[in-house]
């Protein structure tokens, strides 16, 4: 372990293995010549000398693979390397929507051809909309097709020696490529594009780029039949993996106040109105969320807007409302709160101390009419109090000094805790919450989401994503199915920042049961169809949006109705006022959003027929509008082999850097590893060998 900083740069200064063994076994040939007393023959001196020859060298040849490269082995026990070079993100705001490039190098420095296999992480609003694979000036385009057929595509072109790449999608927010056939002394990239909805706030747009996928817990329980296909091999923090991101983002058309993140040193230059941000290091190690904050001047807003794209004979648009809330003041309804902190073993280090943070902000917020308890999961769960109790000064310092002794470890068993959550009985008529702390880095979405559906009923969730890279999807849409908001705290700046502007949310009132009605300008029903159906809240200074497919040159009018306070309101918003811009990506966007809904449809059915159903409506769409869902997928493939590989085709798969600030006794901690399993068994091959040796010696003695 001593020589890791061996790794600093790469090339890394490898240490001689061999003569590692020889010393090694050197000292052990030693240890037993200078023991005349040790009651063993000199066969058993040899081979207890040989098991603990074989688990040195064991370690010795685990690190001699420098994290962030490729490595893999030929019939001839060849090791051979590949570093993975270069990621360049290119990020472009135009109205209200983000349009991505992400192009990822590698370079083949062995004598073998070889399959590159990664897996990263996009945004979980991520929409893909294009992949190329180049080599040298020759670009490969993809196309998209069914997931089965993709993969048979791929295996086809590989085996025939023809470069090929494809993209899977496992989760929204992680996917996996695989590149095969590229030659020693070859440089290749891939590139792919995307577009999401800008995340906005009144005064504020959010960017965020995630760099690298955490570790996923797969609970004990529950089957997560992917499982193998969401965690990529994990860098140790100790190494460096000789990986770099460069990151530009370009802000054109707005009214820009300031630029800042709490997640990266940046470098801004303007020129002609148009702000480009870079990495103040011109390039960092992928290993945590980059997240830009966009303030606007202060201005007159208009309270509606929309982004139109045209195309055969329906408009689709991204509808952006701001609904009016009462000028009355609304009086602060009694709550019962529940907060649910996750305690496992990938949440030590920041990540523990920032959710401590901001839940004892949290309890700070309470008022004397509110009811809470808290509920710690790691492992198993335990509770602050196992029923909902009143808000006093004696309880209060009580829950401050529990959230206090409160460490990180263990496994993340998130099922159990939030349906035991879920489940804790409300005695009175009252606004009732969940407040979730955690990274949320578990295979098991779909059970998680499937339990919501079932359970949450009238209760609202809040979502915090904690650390540098937690899981977005899950947060995102845990916090959309609980008619709730999602925050993300990335760095112990951001605690004061976001829990200041979530108690102003909770403390602010709010449009429930929205309801939307689009009617012709004769003022007959219009045939819209609209997404997120049913539409979620609406909190103060976070607008409603709506992605909808139109008729074609809609001029009529979107009455947005709700209750504020108890009491009902209704704005109609005539759509040849409203301020309008253009983008021809919106009806993929709208096509995302219809597919996400039919997604969640057959999450939660048990009917088998119509799960299928779901599935060949989704696939329909996505291979209609040319995008990655679960059961699609995208391939490249080379016409015309251009060069036959020689030799054995190598495949390998790349580690990812290690998430910034985790801790990884912590880590080990909350996953399954097969560095512990090895151990373990190392162990009992040791344990049952010194037992046969003393047997050995009993059998001698007499």
């Amino acid at each position: 372990g001593g020589h890791a900083a061996s790794y600093s740069r790469w090339p890394p200064a490898f240490p001689d293995v061999s003569a590692a063994r020889r010393a090694t076994a050197k000292f052990f040939q030693k240890l037993c010549k200078n023991r005349p007393r040790l009651p063993v023959s000199p066969d058993m001196k040899k081979l207890l000398c040989l098991f603990l020859l074989a688990a040195t060298s064991f370690l010795f040849a685990e690190d001699t693979i420098p994290a962030g490269v490729l490595a893999g082995r030929t019939a001839e026990g060849v090791t051979t390397f590949l570093p993975l070079k270069k990621t360049d993100v290119s990020l472009e705001v135009t109205s209200g929507v983000v349009t991505a490039e992400v192009q990822q190098q590698f370079t083949n420095t062995t004598g073998s051809p070889l399959e590159a296999i990664y897996v990263f992480p996009l945004p979980s609003e991520a929409t893909v909309t294009g992949m190329e694979l180049r080599v040298g000036a020759r670009v490969i385009r993809s196309v998209v097709q069914e997931r089965e057929m993709a993969q048979k595509t791929y295996a086809t072109a590989k085996s025939a020696g023809r470069k090929a790449a494809l993209v899977e999608e496992e989760r929204p927010n992680i996917f996996t490529t695989s590149v095969a056939n590229f030659l020693p002394g070859e440089t290749v990239s891939v590139r792919l594009t995307y577009i999401q909805p800008a995340a906005y706030q009144r005064g504020k747009y959010t960017l965020t780029f995630p760099m690298t996928v955490g570790p996923r817990y797969l609970p004990r329980s529950i089957a997560v039949p992917d499982g193998d296909r969401l965690t990529p091999p994990l860098a140790h923090p100790a190494f460096d993996t000789g990986h770099r991101l460069s990151l530009t983002a370009t802000i054109e058309g707005l009214p820009v106040e300031s630029l800042s993140s709490n997640t990266h040193a940046l470098a801004v230059t303007e020129s002609n109105g148009v702000r480009r941000v870079t990495l103040r290091e011109g390039e960092t190690v992928p290993n945590a969320d980059f997240v830009l904050q966009v303030s606007l001047k202060k201005q007159t807003e208009s309270e509606a807007e929309v982004v139109v794209s045209e195309s055969g004979d329906a408009d689709h648009a991204l509808v952006t409302v701001f609904p009016p809330l009462g000028d009355a003041p609304v009086q602060r309804a009694p709550r019962d709160v529940l907060f649910l902190i996750d305690t496992s073993g990938s949440m030590d280090n920041e990540s523990i101390a920032q959710a401590k943070a901001g839940l004892q902000r949290c309890l700070a917020m309470l008022h004397g009419d509110d009811q809470f308890t808290i509920v710690r999961f790691a492992s198993d769960y335990s509770f602050f109090a196992p029923e909902l109790r009143a808000r006093t000064d004696e309880r209060f310092e009580a829950a401050r000094a529990y959230v206090d002794g409160l460490m990180a470890d263990g496994g993340t068993e998130m099922q159990a805790a939030l349906d035991y959550t879920l489940s804790i009985p409300s005695t009175r008529d009252a606004m009732r919450l969940v407040i979730f702390l955690t990274d949320g880095d578990v295979g098991n979405e779909d059970s998680l989401l499937r339990l919501l559906d079932q359970k949450l009923g009238a209760t609202r969730l809040f979502t915090f994503g904690i650390g540098s890279a937690p899981n977005e999807f899950l947060m995102r849409r845990m916090a959309e199915i609980g008619r709730g908001q999602s925050r993300f705290i990335h760095s112990q700046e951001d605690i004061g920042t976001v829990m200041a502007d979530f108690f102003q949310t909770l403390d602010s009132p709010v449009l429930t049961n929205v309801k939307l009605r689009w009617t012709e300008a004769d003022g007959t029903e219009a045939a819209v169809r609209a997404f997120p159906d049913p539409c979620p809240d609406v909190f103060l200074d976070r607008p409603l949006q709506v992605l909808a497919e139109l008729p074609e040159k809609f001029d009529g009018t979107l009455t947005v109705s709700g209750l504020s306070g108890g009491t009902a309101v209704e704005q109609a918003y005539p759509f040849a006022s409203l301020k309008r811009s253009r983008h021809a990506a919106i009806a993929q966007l709208f096509a995302r959003g219809e597919i996400q809904a039919l997604s969640f449809q057959r999450l939660t059915s048990d009917n088998a027929a119509e799960q299928e159903s779901l599935k060949q409506k989704i696939t329909g769409l996505a291979l209609r509008h040319q995008l990655l869902t679960p059961f699609t997928s995208r391939v490249a493939v080379e016409e015309v082999v251009r060069e036959t590989p020689q030799g054995e085709l190598v495949s390998v798969r790349v580690p990812t850097a290690f998430p910034r600030g985790w801790n990884p006794g912590g880590f080990f901690a909350t996953a399954t590893q097969d560095l512990a399993g090895l151990l373990a068994g190392g162990l009992g091959l040791l344990a049952g060998l010194m037992g046969w040796l003393k047997c050995s010696q009993g059998r001698s003695a007499r």
